[in-house]
């Protein structure tokens, strides 16, 4: 189970008439405890609430091996 608050990547598939297929990725921390390839909603750094599958090839949440790839104290540094 992937817990509130939890750094979590979601995918939303869009299908256009002539067979295109567009794929995207946001990041952000989920609103409700979820689990891998369920819908949920997150909120994203900029404050958009997005709602998608919770995407099971790049987890970033609750793992110290991946601190390249997403730490919260450097997501949260803001330009002024």
């Amino acid at each position: 189970m992937i817990k509130r608050g939890s750094l979590i990547e979601v995918e939303n598939t869009k299908y256009y008439d002539d067979g295109q297929i567009i794929k995207v990725f946001s990041r952000g921390a989920c609103l409700r405890d979820c689990e891998m390839g369920e819908q949920a909603e997150i909120i994203t750094f900029t404050g958009h609430v997005v709602k998608g599958i919770v995407s099971p090839n790049k987890c970033f949440y609750n793992r110290h091996y991946n601190l390249g790839k997403n730490v919260k104290e450097v997501l949260s540094i803001k330009v002024h």
